[in-house]
């Protein structure tokens, strides 16, 4: 199942996608979602408790759909959930030394306005800040069941789905700091849907492509990290609880501009595409603010 949320008639909705259609939830259910995590809340219930969860869920849904195309789609995730990356989890090229495992998970965070969803730009900034744009094509992992010091052996019990992401850095703030640098307005996306774990046969098997201008640059899969899932969510279910909704951004492979030789920064009208077979495409274009 793909859940989606979009802008329709100028108001934020969420539902289902099938196909190119988009059919939204019922308005006058006797038990209205009225939340994105509501949402969540009770499709990851049906499928952990059912195995015909499809045939309960759909009929919170209208019957007739809507062109995707006459939508506006936004990240799949609000403001009020966490959005967690992870540093440093692939091999890759690192001020020109190959990285190794570090020690420790590295995390960072990022805001929701930093997000831009599917087919929406990415916005260059302005000043200095323009000439070190880069793009990181990742897949992050979506939060379903709550938890709190949630061991390894437990973590796949908390996952609802997957969705892809791209942690749009600027690189010489980095230099300030990770804050800085991951956090520029409108400079990442997310999406362009979450899919639920029920339609993944192997959460690590999951692989993904990053492309510039349809040139490949990046090629992942989540057995190659450094950390896995399991690690990354037990992990930081031990120093904060993870909430229905909130995002874990997994770590970006080799490919990113600051590894190129020369340096292959963003520009204005420049195409990132971050597809994967199991998760769909995630599309932007880059443009000034």
């Amino acid at each position: 199942m793909k859940i989606a949320r979009v802008i329709q008639d100028d108001k934020e909705t969420f539902g289902i996608i099938n196909g190119e259609f988009f059919f939204r939830t019922k308005s006058n259910t006797k038990n209205k979602i009225h939340t994105l995590q509501e949402l969540i809340i009770l499709i990851n219930r049906e499928i952990n408790n059912s195995s015909n969860h499809i045939l309960k869920v759909d009929s919170f849904f209208e019957e007739i759909g809507y062109p995707l195309t006459s939508l506006k789609v936004l990240p799949p995730t609000t403001e009020k959930n966490k959005i967690i990356c992870v540093g440093i989890n692939y091999p890759k090229l690192y001020d020109g030394n190959l990285t190794t495992k570090p020690d420790h998970i590295i995390l960072f965070s990022k805001f929701y306005d930093t997000l831009v969803g599917n087919k929406q730009a990415l916005l260059i900034p302005k000043g200095k800040a323009k000439l070190s744009f880069d793009y990181e094509g990742e897949i992050a992992i979506v939060i379903g069941t709550p938890g709190f010091n949630i061991t390894e052996e437990h973590a796949a019990q908390h996952i609802f789905g997957f969705t892809l992401f791209n942690d749009g850095s600027v690189r010489e703030w980095q230099n300030h700091s990770i804050e800085a640098g991951k956090n520029f307005y409108s400079s990442g996306s997310c999406g362009p849907f979450i899919v639920t774990k029920d339609e993944i046969l192997s959460y690590n098997e999951l692989n993904f492509e990053t492309r510039l201008n349809g040139k490949l640059v990046q090629s992942g899969k989540l057995n190659d990290m450094f950390f896995d899932i399991n690690k990354i969510i037990s992990y930081i279910a031990n120093i904060m609880p993870l909430n229905t909704g909130d995002i874990i951004a997994t770590g970006s492979p080799e490919g990113t501009g600051a590894s190129q030789t020369p340096k292959r920064f963003l520009k204005e009208g420049d195409e990132v595409e971050i597809s994967s077979k199991g998760l769909g495409t995630l599309t932007n274009t880059v443009k000034k603010i």
